[in-house]
């Protein structure tokens, strides 16, 4: 949210008068210490053009916690530890960041990575971070397998996707989780692997 708003050239004060609220409680939003309301993130993402891209990140942060307590069964949420000598390495991916697509379009993701550590991937699965399909968001399945990858092996992972369904930009997260379901890599990799669309309808009459 920052960065949109500096990108943009308004002050902090600005914004918060023009948002309504204290520039101190936006400070500390941007900052990361307060959770921000979801009317200020609209705020954000309509003023500073940000195309939906801002709401999509945000619907991801908001549905984490819930995640988290399902992927617990309900109990005290505990993050378990990485498993020793496991490591990943991104190698590319198909569709380029930023990609433009019509809307509602249906297309395929294709990850490459690498078992960069010693222990064998089995029984793997990619899980969507957030939520799985919403207004203005890219829609897909909750989990994709992982195919069986010994160390030093490379895999491609492919997950069908469908772009949001009018014109904006959204972004999509994406862990790779046990058989149990725990993150692989709990602390490693912020958000795992990611596919930024953009989304735009064309309005020239042509193909």
């Amino acid at each position: 949210m920052r960065q949109f708003r500096l990108v943009y050239g308004k002050s902090l004060t600005e914004t918060a008068n023009a948002y309504g609220r204290d520039p101190a409680f936006v400070s500390r939003v941007e900052r990361g210490g307060a959770k921000p309301p979801r009317s200020l993130v609209q705020f954000y993402d309509d003023i500073f053009e940000a195309d939906g891209l801002l709401m999509s990140m945000f619907e991801v942060v908001a549905e984490t916690f819930d995640q988290r307590m399902r992927r617990a069964g309900g109990r005290r949420i505990l993050t378990p530890k990485a498993v020793p000598g496991d490591a990943t390495a991104f190698i590319d991916q198909s569709v380029a960041h930023g990609q433009l697509f019509a809307p509602g379009e249906i297309f395929p993701m294709t990850w490459r990575i690498r078992n960069a550590g010693s222990v064998p991937w089995i029984d793997r699965r990619l899980e969507r971070q957030g939520p799985i399909t919403g207004p203005g968001l890219i829609t897909s399945a909750r989990h994709y397998p992982v195919p069986a990858t010994e160390p030093d092996g490379e895999v491609e992972i492919t997950v069908v996707l469908k772009a949001p369904t009018y014109d904006a930009t959204s972004i999509a997260y994406f862990k790779m989780v046990s058989s149990e379901g725990f993150l692989c890599f709990p602390d490693e990799h912020q958000m795992g692997l990611d596919v930024l669309v953009r989304v735009k309808r064309n309005t020239a009459g042509r193909q």
